[in-house]
């Protein structure tokens, strides 16, 4: 080979070379852009700023924050309250009071109910609507609730529980139907439509709260139809008209049945209702009432409300930690297969586990200050077996989790130990995954492509 030649070889290489550079970046990028999710669009107000708004929240269920996937993400209470900041912010700078409302279903287990009212506070609630199920824990509540008005829901023979919230020149009246009667109660609906017309006055606006389903909320808003402005129901209704999200990133929500307006109180963690009220000039009755619910989806946690819940998993990991000293004489008798026992005939497969984010599932709850029952009980399979964690470091979704046909422990020692006997394992199932990777806590779960992840 002449040097000639060579160099033109050497060069000919040289182009390979930058040319499969240039491939594998833009397969990179690609890929790159492919994973991230589009910006959300910027949540704006209507151009005709709103005489009064109201922002209601709904069915926490005492979760301050979820665990799962990324898409869940937005349901945390801080990325809410970042939400509901923004859009405060932008309608008092248009000159429009704002109310925020709890609208109900909000209470979980007990040690978490003073850190949500505290973060509500913080966030500026000025009530806070009761269901029948949070009605149960208003002991409770009371204690924690500061300077929030609460609203227990109607029960019995009771006067009407309502509470009055000045905004600007007008009033806004919240009731709290409860779970109501039939429309067929005549006695029940004449008192409390009588109630209700006493109230109406100038510059008023009358918004009620029925814990009740679809079915009956059409005939329910027939019946208070001239005597209150909004009817909020705790159930999905159809969207309007088959209505989609608009440019500026709402969705409107609600219909008018009469002269009320029939809307859904927020049935995710992520989205906030807002229940917009415009009058004209000095106008003593509103001339037009619209409701939209905002997503949290894209926010970034508010900082304040942050801190509240990073204080809530502190608490709970403290208090667990002191739950597995206690147990852990009586756990660490009951038998647990770990992923090095699996490994001491499986190398290989232990080394790619190890690779995998199966094999940090309790480091990354550990990191996240996140080292809590709920998540756990997903995150480690010694959790789940024994109700303690002794290791952090390569210890998470284990083998035994995959591969469940070994989850008795007696069995799985055998394994491939009987003369003659195969060490194989049954093929992973997506009945298998989803018992985690579940509609609620993994909605981007996709069998298909996440198996490929950690097959071995």
């Amino acid at each position: 080979m002449t040097q000639q030649n060579a160099q033109q070889r050497v060069h000919r290489l040289g182009l390979l070379g930058v040319l499969f550079l240039a491939i594998l970046f833009a397969f990179i990028v690609v890929h790159q852009l492919r994973q991230q999710r589009p910006a959300p669009p910027q949540i704006t107000l209507p151009k005709e700023p709103a005489t009064l708004m109201l922002l209601f929240t709904a069915n926490r269920q005492g979760k301050l924050e979820v665990c799962g996937c990324p898409g869940k993400r937005a349901e945390d209470l801080a990325r809410v309250a970042a939400l509901l900041r923004s859009t405060v912010d932008q309608a008092r700078r248009q000159g429009t009071p704002v109310a925020l409302i709890e609208g109900g279903d909000f209470v979980g287990e007990p040690d978490g109910l003073s850190y949500l009212l505290q973060a509500y506070q913080v966030m500026g609630y000025r009530l806070v609507a009761l269901s029948p199920r949070d009605a149960k824990r208003v002991q409770q509540i009371r204690v924690h609730a500061g300077k929030m008005a609460l609203l227990p829901p109607h029960q019995n023979h009771a006067p009407l529980p309502h509470q009055k919230l000045p905004l600007g020149d007008w009033t806004v009246i919240v009731v709290n139907l409860g779970a109501p009667p039939s429309v067929g109660d005549e006695k029940f609906w004449q008192a409390v439509t009588t109630q209700l017309k006493r109230w109406r006055r100038p510059h008023t606006v009358i918004v009620a709260i029925a814990y009740t389903d679809r079915n009956a909320a059409e005939a329910l808003a027939q019946r208070l139809n001239g005597v209150v402005d909004s009817l909020l129901i705790d159930d999905a209704l159809p969207n309007p008209n088959g209505a989609r999200m608009v440019e500026d990133g709402n969705l409107p929500a609600g219909r008018f049945v009469g002269k009320v307006l029939l809307a859904s109180l927020p049935q995710s963690r992520a989205q906030v209702l807002s229940l917009m009220i415009w009058a004209k000039g000095k106008e003593p009755s509103p001339t037009k009432v619209e409701a939209m619910t905002l997503s949290a989806f894209g926010q970034s946690p508010e900082p304040q409300v942050k801190a509240i819940v990073d204080a809530y998993y502190t608490m709970r990991q403290k208090k667990l930690e002191r739950e597995m000293q206690k147990l852990l004489t009586v756990a660490q008798k009951r038998d647990y297969v770990s992923p090095e026992f699996c490994g001491s005939c499986h190398q290989a497969q232990y080394d790619q586990w190890l690779t995998t984010k199966h094999a940090k599932a309790i480091e990354t709850l550990k990191k996240a200050n996140r080292m809590d029952k709920q998540c756990l009980t997903c995150h480690s399979l010694e959790f789940k077996m024994r109700g303690v964690v002794t290791r952090v470091e390569k210890r998470g979704v284990e083998c035994v989790d995959c591969h469940t046909e070994l989850a008795d422990p007696a069995t799985a020692r055998l394994h491939g130990q009987r003369p003659g006997e195969r060490p194989s394992t049954q093929t992973v199932t997506e009945q298998i995954c989803v018992r985690c990777h579940d509609a609620a806590n993994s909605p981007n779960f996709n069998y298909s492509t996440y198996l490929p992840k950690v097959t071995h």
